[in-house]
């Protein structure tokens, strides 16, 4: 994953109020869930817009949006599928991604570059519903190991002899300068001991893999000494780690840190750097080398809380969802007081309606009606669990600390600007836009026929069709979300025949098959040619597409419940590699 990437603002207008449409669609899903949560087809009915919505903001490379639709839909799929126990909090979270996704988008529209670090929250909230692994913040980070070490001019190493002879008789002065940095004895002398010892380890090496390790953890120390770096738990075992491999070179030799790098431990060495601050010649060539431009904590935060500042349309309809939330919790308290003398029985379903109109009042910034809710959820939450009856003033204080969150509410409404908003992308503009994704979805249906023409050659080779399903997905999805219904339904259609018929089933195709094949794709190419040629017209191509793949038993119709793909291998940068 990359640390921060600027979307394009054009690029960005033509996928982001389809999205947001797909996700209103569906935002009510996990309320209605929450009525009854034995009853799981509000959540499936998520399944569907959440992966096309990932194919939209896959295709045009926004990484922060795709990893949360992903995380939002696999959870969707653990509720359907009955793997989650904590059903009230899967699908709480949910409610609050579907509300992040667009405000998201909505913050990289006016310039936020695409941090998904600033997600990890939200991210780990919904797999922690699944009870997976949590994420850490250096798994956002990925630099180019493949960079070289600069030349530089250097000096001789007090050791005479290779590598592993020079590793074996200073090892032991790098294990007592690490004891002495954990212990916190003599920390400049135990640090200057460690900067000794990777700096000759350096000279020493012949390899180019072997100079880049030590020069990195090199780095790191050295930004610790001049306390640009805070030391912590993490920092030590990294290191207690660069000592494992000083071991390995003294067993194995050199060549294993080129045959076998320890990429993690760089990784991780760099993630440090980047978040040193010092200004250290050697560091601050580590950061211009490895264009370590990681965001600071600071950065992260200030994103975070300016993450719904711009979207005013979206705090237009948090804002009815709250509203819509309150009514039914007082239309509950209602019955409770006139009709139930007080008696908190069936009021348990109001417990999780409180939990999402503070987490909504949060994304809002409205944090003393927020406080409210709570307060008033933990006064009522006890007495429902333990089944007691609530008195009048009771009841009263819970209904008017509603009405004051409902009288904010209103306020807030009557100020936002609607003059801000923006309007929509002049038609030239648009068409832009259009072609600039065009581009990029033809360079995928290139990828998908030469894979085919190679299978075609020898139809043995099945793996030359794996990645073709995922690129498909990806395509159907964004044509869904610009509402081009039967170029979706067709290139969904050719999707089918190809995962069930080719690689599920593996039947062997004919000839004739893969000429069906061929044209079906063909007419799909045409179509996003004739956005870049206006000499191009599709419609007698996507005529003949739509007849081929019929033929093949795989008719394409104008129907949005299209399969899901999301089980199929995530292709990487590697599948295109050798096209």
């Amino acid at each position: 994953m990359s640390s921060t990437n600027i979307v394009d603002r054009k690029t960005l207008a033509w996928i982001k109020e389809g999205v947001d449409e797909t996700l209103k669609s569906v935002h009510h899903a996990p309320d209605e869930f929450l009525q009854n949560v034995d009853n799981t087809a509000p959540i499936e009915a998520c399944i569907e817009p959440l992966h096309r919505v990932k194919g939209a903001v896959e295709m045009v490379g926004i990484e922060g949006a795709a990893i949360l639709a992903l995380e939002m839909e696999h959870l969707a799929r653990a509720v359907v599928e009955k793997r989650v126990k904590q059903k009230t909090d899967a699908a709480e979270v949910l409610a609050s991604g579907m509300l992040q996704l667009p405000g998201y988008l909505e913050s990289l529209y006016h310039g936020q570059p695409d941090i998904p670090l600033i997600l990890l929250p939200l991210l780990n909230d919904l797999r922690a519903c699944q009870d997976k692994e949590l994420l850490t913040e250096g798994e956002f980070f990925s630099p180019d190991l493949s960079v070289a070490v600069p030349l530089e001019v250097e000096g001789e190493c007090i050791i005479q002899g290779d590598l592993p002879k020079v590793a074996k008789k200073l090892r032991p002065g790098y294990l007592a300068g690490l004891l002495g940095f954990i212990k916190e004895e003599s920390i400049p002398e135990s640090l200057e001991n460690l900067i000794l010892v990777l700096d000759n380890l350096k000279i020493a090496s012949t390899t180019e893999k072997a100079k880049q390790f030590w020069w990195i953890a090199l780095g790191v120390v050295e930004a610790l000494y001049e306390q640009g770096l805070k030391p912590s738990v993490a920092i030590k075992i990294i290191l207690g780690r660069v000592d494992r491999q000083i071991q390995r070179v003294i067993e194995s030799g050199e060549q294993i840190l080129t045959e076998d790098p320890p990429d993690k431990i760089i990784k991780n060495l760099l993630y440090y750097i980047a978040q040193s601050q010092t200004y250290n010649n050697h560091v601050v060539q580590l950061k211009k080398t490895f264009g370590l431009d990681y965001p600071d904590d600071d950065a992260v935060t200030k994103a975070r809380e300016n993450l719904y500042g711009f979207n005013v349309n979206l705090m237009g309809s948090i804002s009815i969802q709250v509203k819509e939330e309150l009514t039914s919790i007082k239309d509950a308290l209602d019955i409770a007081m006139h009709a139930n003398a007080g008696s908190t029985e069936g009021l348990e379903r109001i417990l999780a309606r409180f939990s999402a109109i503070a987490d909504a009042l949060g994304m809002l910034g409205m944090n003393k009606p927020k406080d409210m809710i709570s307060e008033q959820k933990q006064f009522l939450e006890p007495k429902i669990r333990e089944g007691v009856t609530l008195s009048e003033e009771d009841l009263m204080g819970v209904a008017a600390a509603l009405l004051h969150v409902e009288s904010s509410l209103s306020d807030l409404g009557s100020s936002l600007d609607k003059d801000g908003i923006d309007s929509f992308l002049p038609p030239a503009e648009y068409e832009n836009l259009l072609k600039l994704v065009a581009r990029e979805t033809l360079i995928d249906m290139q990828v998908i026929k030469n894979k085919i023409h190679e299978f075609s050659l020898d139809r043995s080779k099945r793996e030359q069709l794996e990645c073709i399903p995922q690129l498909l997905a990806n395509i159907t999805g964004a044509l869904y979300v610009l509402q081009f219904d039967e170029e979706a339904s067709l290139a969904k259609a050719i999707n089918d025949y190809i995962r069930h018929e080719l690689i599920e089933k593996n039947r062997e195709p004919s000839d004739l098959s893969l000429d069906l094949l061929a044209d079906a794709i063909t007419g799909l190419e045409n179509f996003f040619q004739a956005i870049l040629e206006e000499s191009v017209t599709p419609e007698i191509g996507l005529a003949v597409a739509r007849e081929s793949i019929g033929k093949l038993g795989y008719a394409a119709s104008d129907s949005r419940n299209f399969q899901d793909f999301s089980d199929l291998p995530i292709v990487d940068d590697v599948v295109f590699a050798g096209n």
